[in-house]
């Protein structure tokens, strides 16, 4: 292989060409401190919120529902509860929500178990009118709470949707499921923490 070879020019060239570019039109963004990345994801909680932890007390998130009303996850203490986060546009999300549907109607009817739904709102690809068309379309009846500013989603480590985390009475963190889950599979937890 020679190295004036016009092929190799033309892709050193053309490599050349499109990180200038990329330079270019990324220059009118100032850099990033660390401290500033880490608010964007939670503003004012980033560094003092603690992290959601298998065999650790659920960190307290206090989000409203639907009607506006503040929901504190220990108003629940006393009761297992099933915390789990979503979004509309999320295609496995949608796949579960049937089943959990299913089983926040049948904790609702018991005292020992309660089912609650984090939206995670963040204003642009999900709204909180986009987040209460689907849940009123699908003629679900679980409890929604709005996470509009991310800072649940911070305190769980969301990384990717649906999460469920399995919280006993005592408000300790038992599980977290990464992916869909079904009622059999949180009614089998809620059976062993009663």
């Amino acid at each position: 292989m020679r190295t004036n070879d016009p092929k190799i020019i033309w892709v050193v060239a053309l490599v050349l060409l499109l990180l200038a570019g990329y330079r270019y039109f990324d220059q009118d963004k100032p850099p990033v401190t660390a401290q500033q990345a880490q608010q964007q994801l939670s503003p004012d909680t980033a560094a003092s919120t603690p992290k959601a932890a298998k065999g650790k007390l659920a960190p307290e998130i206090t989000l409203n529902n639907f009607n506006g009303q503040s929901v504190k996850l220990s108003d629940y203490r006393g009761k297992v509860v099933i915390l789990n986060f979503w979004a509309s546009w999320c295609p496995p999300c949608k796949s579960e929500m049937p089943e959990l549907d299913k089983a926040a109607q049948e904790f609702a009817s018991g005292v020992d178990a309660v089912l609650l739904t984090v939206n995670l709102t963040d204003g642009s690809r999900e709204t909180v009118d986009k987040a209460r068309k689907y849940i009123a379309d699908n003629k679900y009846s679980m409890t929604v709470l709005l996470d509009t500013q991310g800072r649940a989603a911070n305190a769980y480590s969301i990384t990717g949707i649906p999460t469920t985390y399995i919280i006993d009475k005592q408000g300790v963190i038992i599980n977290s499921i990464v992916g869909e889950t079904t009622k059999n599979a949180l009614k089998d937890y809620v059976d062993k923490l009663k």
